[in-house]
């Protein structure tokens, strides 16, 4: 009996053994990946990148968008320079052959020819000012434009006046009427001629550096613009009334008579009414306006572009006369722009500037002592 039990007793530790076994603590059970939480932070990210994927994208529009914006700013400015640059070159020309004409070797051979071939000039201004006036206009290139096309409206008014008045512009031959209509026909091609000179000044001093301007402003690089002038070099000489009359004589094909003598001649002078003496003191009002230089033309020749100068008190004052036909008296009215103190004693000296071909000019001149009184 000891002997089983002992036995027995080993299977009892045994079977203990494996009760212990078995009763060990279950393994706990990991933690769930991709609970709500972590598909909270994994939605978040996703709508980040999302929204970072949208901005870059955006962004990238913008970029593109703002290049092809100004692509197309400096392609228009380029087109607009190009544009108004062949207009420009075109009216340069358009002046050199009118020059050309004024000048004398147009091949004009009476005023008829020369007024035709100043209208085919004047059509040529006016067919370029259409051309301006239909290019694009940028609108950085506002102010330019409005120059340029004020400059090419007054070369086409300027040679419409020239035009109308091309053919009474011939020297006078017998009436004063035709003398009145003569110097009217001067006076208005003389401020012709400065509307064209005005005209270069515009394009040269406002519209040509603007434009500049902008290109140099916007990063557009285009060519050089041309100079543009109507006028040539030596403008100024055909603002000149006398020199103008002589290129006027050559483009209606008038030429002077080389018979007979020419001859201009002072006959008397006055301010304030106050006929002059060369030999006296002469007192004439203090609110004296003008002087008045009588001329007579004593030659056998009508003549042209008369100037006459007075000299009055070391300052100097010019008039004119546009044509006297031969055998005529004409007045010549100088406004007195400066006047000496009152009561001081003051020299005049009016001169008569011959004409081409005169041989005496001792009659041409005379000096006065003049008081202007209270």
């Amino acid at each position: 009996m000891f002997i089983l039990r002992r036995g027995l007793a080993f299977l009892d530790e045994e079977q203990e053994e494996d009760l212990l076994v078995d009763e060990e603590p279950p393994e706990r059970p990991r933690r769930r990946v991709g609970g709500p939480q972590r598909r909270r932070q994994q939605f978040l990210v996703r709508r980040l990148i999302g929204v970072g994927v949208g901005i870059g994208f955006l962004i990238l529009i913008v970029i593109g968008f703002r290049g092809c914006l100004e692509a197309r700013s400096d392609r228009a400015l380029r087109n607009y320079d190009s544009d108004i640059a062949s207009v420009m070159q075109q009216s340069e020309q358009s002046g050199k052959d009118f020059f050309n004409l004024l000048n004398g070797t147009g091949g004009t051979s009476s005023s008829l020819d020369a007024q035709q071939e100043v209208l085919r000039q004047r059509d040529t201004s006016q067919t370029l000012l259409d051309r301006a006036e239909e290019v694009s206009t940028p609108g950085q290139m506002h102010d330019a434009d409005t120059a340029v096309l004020q400059t090419l409206t007054l070369r086409r008014d300027a040679l419409s006046s020239i035009a109308q008045n091309v053919t009474q512009a011939a020297p006078p031959t017998q009436s004063g009427s035709a003398t009145q209509a003569t110097g009217n026909a001067i006076d208005a091609i003389s401020e012709a001629m400065g509307s064209l000179y005005a005209s270069d000044v515009l394009w040269t001093q406002i519209g040509k550096p603007e434009m500049e301007k902008v290109l140099k402003d916007e990063g557009v690089d285009a060519p050089p613009l041309p100079n543009g002038n109507f006028m040539p070099a030596n403008a100024t000489d055909f603002l000149n009334q006398t020199t103008l009359v002589t290129k006027l004589n050559a483009l209606t094909g008038a030429t002077t008579t080389t018979s007979g003598t020419h001859g201009l001649q002072l006959e008397s002078t006055s301010i304030g009414g106050q006929t002059l003496t060369p030999d006296s003191s002469n007192t004439v009002p203090a609110d004296s306006q003008e002087i008045d230089i009588q001329v007579t033309n004593s030659g056998d020749n009508d003549e042209t572009g008369i100037s006459v100068s007075a000299t009055l008190g070391g300052a100097s004052l010019n008039g004119q006369l546009q044509a006297l036909s031969a055998g005529e008296t004409g007045t010549v009215k100088i406004p007195l722009t400066t006047k000496p103190a009152s009561g001081t004693d003051t020299t005049l000296q009016v001169v008569v500037s011959p004409v081409p071909g005169e041989q005496i000019t001792t009659n041409n001149q005379s000096t006065y002592s003049v008081i202007f009184g209270p």
